[in-house]
């Protein structure tokens, strides 16, 4: 990934002598099949561009004359884009909110040129549209690299839940892996109090599936569909003769669907059903995240209605984010990697302030853990407003109303280990210089994009030196790590392997996110080149880092063990 503000081609860079009119009149012309087959279009990759994406080598030559003429006369340096995942689940979302006279009432006669050149021109406006949400500003008084990854967030931070990279298939494997271990854990939840009866019965119901064991198998098969989809860069599938299957998967289909700034309404309806026994995935990661995040706006619902409570009320999110995210969830998956007998731990709250919400100690190194399950507003995530998302980073992982939480808890233990003073290790009151790694650990993978840590980073120093004055010592505190639950839930095996994998693989990212490398090369597109690598390596999240080959493919497969039989296989990513 560089960090290149790559120019979204817009209808009056291409057709300046053109009256731009609406996308859904250009819809229009396209036939009916075309429509159809581009619903999915962009879990495809590569996506076309402008230089490819007619068939007819007459209008492609005279698309990429008129590019090229725009940039020139512009000076506008690198390779514009045509097609992005966004706008094309922008046009997915047209084309279904328009679907009586896009595809029901459509008896366009086939024509190719046409269909591909209205589809052209319908990306070019939407781009126009896309572009239009990007504020690229950045906070005042600020010094130029924070400026950059400012402005890197706010580039990615709308679109960070369609993946990161272009080519995504690393990045969902990883996603599937996940998903179905945190599936399950939620699963476990659920069956470890009978209290909870209700909401199971109540997801089973949603699902159209008898049991949640049922819903289980169900899920892991549709998420085997979608990695041998992926790696074959396709996004429809049947299903022969199988009504239980059929039923399961019309739940995630819908008729009605409204254009919505993040995706609302795709996100909880993600395939499309083609006819009978063809089915079209709108997103893959969309149908993943059905099974994690949509789940808990279900869970919502029957806790509200078990409850009497209205939609707007809170309890549930209190209640999803303290019994279920932090004492169920990330101590399931800490105590898995942190399972030395040697290792102290603090495993029972006590209720007193500035409780770490998990705590390890192996000698004299101290790992503190934030748990932040936290739900950022769509209009937020969609705005493309920097000083918006960075007041909402502070309102959700620093200070809220005054009292600190997420980061500045972190601040507070390491203030009250620094000083002798803390409740939850008898031990660090007696000696002095402990090595403290601050962890701040996210729910979400839209907090994992370029940027994040080391803005967040640059806040936690500020307050840390100023609570610590004299006593800071960055050989002993280090930086803030930042780090999604489902990169612990993938590295899991290789961070049990040795002792001290955990802390090498966060002293390698802090190591990458502090240093600032002289730019080198010979030309000047050699040094932009140098720059962008750099400046990646120290804005990257540490999920980046992962050494890729410490995962073994044996743990994928053993995800899918119950249902790979003689005819259905599932591929590895």
């Amino acid at each position: 990934m560089k960090f290149t503000n790559t120019l979204r081609l817009e209808f009056e860079h291409v057709y300046p002598e053109e009256k731009q009119i609406e996308v859904i009149e250009y819809l229009k012309l396209v036939t009916k099949e075309t429509l159809l087959s581009i619903i999915g279009f962009a879990n495809t990759y590569p996506q076309p561009n402008f230089d490819n994406f007619a068939s007819n080598l007459d209008i492609r030559r005279d698309t990429i004359n008129r590019v090229i003429h725009y940039c020139h006369k512009n000076n506008i340096k690198g390779k514009p884009q045509l097609v992005s995942r966004e706008s094309s689940l922008k046009l997915a979302e047209i084309i279904f909110s328009n679907k009586e006279v896009l595809i029901d009432d459509n008896n366009n006669p086939k024509n190719i040129d046409s269909d591909e050149i209205n589809l052209f021109k319908s990306f070019l406006v939407i781009n126009k549209e896309v572009n239009s949400k990007q504020k690229l500003t950045t906070s005042e008084n600020e010094e130029n690299r924070e400026s950059l990854a400012q402005m890197m967030i706010a580039m990615s931070f709308s679109t960070s839940d369609l993946g990161v990279f272009k080519d995504s298939t690393f990045e969902f494997g990883k996603l599937v892996y996940c998903a179905i271990e945190r599936f399950e854990i939620l699963i476990e939840f659920l069956n470890s109090d009978s209290d909870y009866q209700y909401l199971t019965d109540d997801v089973c119901s949603y699902f159209k599936v008898k049991s949640i064991d049922k819903l289980r198998k169900h899920v892991k098969y549709l998420f085997s569909q979608l990695l041998i989809l992926k790696t074959k860069n396709s996004y429809k599938f049947n299903v022969d003769d199988d009504d239980e299957s059929k039923l399961f998967l019309d739940t995630l289909i819908s008729n009605e669907i409204d254009i919505d700034d993040d995706f609302t309404v795709l996100k909880n309806y993600p395939l499309y059903k083609i006819d009978d026994e063809i089915y079209s995935v709108i997103d893959h990661f969309f149908v993943v995240d059905k099974f994690y995040k949509s789940v808990r706006f279900i869970l919502k619902e029957s806790f509200n209605k078990n409850h009497g409570l209205s939609n707007k009320d809170r309890t549930f999110f209190e209640f999803f984010n303290t019994k279920f995210s932090e004492e169920f969830l990330m101590k399931t998956i800490l105590d898995k990697v942190f399972n030395r007998p040697h290792y102290f731990k603090k495993y029972q709250n006590i209720n007193k302030p500035y409780e770490p919400d998990y705590y390890l100690r192996d000698g004299k190194t101290i790992f503190i853990f934030e748990n932040k399950d936290v739900l950022i507003r769509k209009d937020i995530k969609s705005s493309g407003d920097i000083d918006k998302i960075l007041n909402i980073f502070k309102d959700k992982f620093f200070e809220n109303n005054g009292k600190p939480i997420g980061i500045g808890q972190l601040i507070n233990s390491i203030l009250q280990i620094v000083e002798n003073n803390f409740d939850y290790d008898n031990y660090v009151n007696t000696k002095k210089n402990f090595t403290i790694y601050p962890i701040l650990l996210v729910n979400d993978r839209i907090l994992e994009i370029p940027g994040v840590n080391y803005i967040l980073n640059q806040w936690y120093l500020k307050s840390v030196k100023e609570k610590l004055k004299e006593k800071y010592n960055h050989n002993f505190t280090k930086n803030l790590t930042i780090i999604d639950i489902d990169t612990i839930v993938f590295g899991s095996n290789y961070f049990t392997k040795t002792n001290n994998n955990f802390k090498n693989f966060i002293e390698n990212h802090q190591k990458e996110m502090s240093i600032v490398l002289k730019p080198d090369g010979r030309t000047l597109e050699e040094v932009e080149e140098s720059i962008n690598r750099n400046l990646m390596k120290q804005f990257s999240p540490i999920s980046f880092r992962f050494p890729i080959d410490e995962f073994s493919q044996s743990l994928f497969i053993e995800k899918f063990k119950e249902i790979i039989t003689e005819d259905n296989e599932v591929e590895s990513t």
